[in-house]
């Protein structure tokens, strides 16, 4: 009795495959977060960068900090974070104690949800912080 062979006709790689799709697919999702939350801190650098430059320009703390605020204020971030941006400002004096020719430093807190970040629904969410510091010009008037 000559029994021909049985040959298998279904296909063998389909489970594989499924695992190397999901894996793939996951491996999309998490860079696309990981880009995402690398550009939301980018722009938080930013809008900290621009509010020290314009805290710099001004001509006392006081106004250094409504013109911090009010550089947030106007940045895209208002409408990305969760609550509103904070802003936190100091300064070093100069040599002889006065504002002009110190340093002035600004901190800028933007809390974001991690569904923002995703797209899709996640719980939680993260607070980026990003601090720039500026010379004040000695020389302003």
């Amino acid at each position: 009795m000559n029994e021909v062979p049985v040959r298998d006709l279904g296909v063998v790689t389909s489970i594989e495959m499924m695992f190397v799709l999901m894996f793939a697919l996951a491996s999309v999702a998490l860079l696309g977060f990981v880009g995402r939350l690398h550009a939301g801190g980018l722009e938080v650098g930013n809008a900290a960068q621009a509010a020290a430059r314009s805290a710099s320009m001004a001509s006392s703390s006081a106004a250094a900090r409504r013109a911090a605020q009010d550089s947030v204020d106007a940045s895209p971030l208002v409408g990305r974070c969760a609550d509103a941006p904070s802003t936190e400002l100091t300064w070093s004096p100069s040599a002889t104690g006065t504002w002009q020719g110190g340093a002035v430093t600004v901190t800028v807190r933007c809390r974001i949800s991690d569904s923002t970040i995703a797209g899709i629904w996640l719980p939680g969410s993260r607070t980026l912080v990003m601090t720039d510091t500026q010379p004040i010009d000695r020389y302003q008037r």
